[in-house]
C-alpha cells in the first residue's frame, strides 16, 4: 500500500470494513472532538483532525441549514479521504503512537 493511501484505499483493499467507517461517522457526530477512534484491526483515526483537514466538511458541520444526511456525508467524505501514516510509523517505530500534523491516522500499537 503506498504511503499516501487514503482510508478509502484501505477499505477497497479490504483492510478496513466500510461498517467501521460508518461507526466512526456516528462517533464523530455524537462527539465532534473525538480523537483516538479505533478503525479496523490495526488503525486509530483522529476523527476531529480528519474532519478539520477536509476542504468542506467543517463548513457543512457549522451550516445551520445543513441537515443530518448532509452532515453525515460530509464527515464520511472527510474520513474516507484521510491519508494513513507510512509503515515507518507502525508499532515498531520509535515514534509509535505519535501522529504527525496533517496525518490523522496511525497504526494501532499492539
Amino acid at each position: 500500500m503506498p504511503e499516501n493511501a487514503t482510508l478509502w484505499d484501505l477499505v477497497t483493499d479490504e483492510r478496513i470494513a466500510i461498517e467501521a467507517v460508518s461507526r466512526a461517522v456516528d462517533a464523530y457526530l455524537a462527539e465532534p472532538t473525538t480523537q483516538d477512534h479505533p478503525i479496523g484491526p490495526d488503525h486509530v483515526l483522529d476523527l476531529a483532525a480528519a474532519v478539520a483537514a477536509h476542504a468542506f466538511a467543517p463548513a457543512t458541520m457549522v451550516d445551520a441549514e445543513a441537515d443530518e444526511p448532509a452532515r453525515r456525508m460530509a464527515v464520511r467524505s472527510a474520513l474516507l479521504m484521510t491519508r494513513r501514516l507510512p509503515a515507518s510509523h507502525s508499532a515498531a517505530s520509535p515514534r509509535a503512537g505519535a501522529a504527525r500534523p496533517g496525518c490523522p491516522t496511525r497504526r494501532r500499537r499492539r
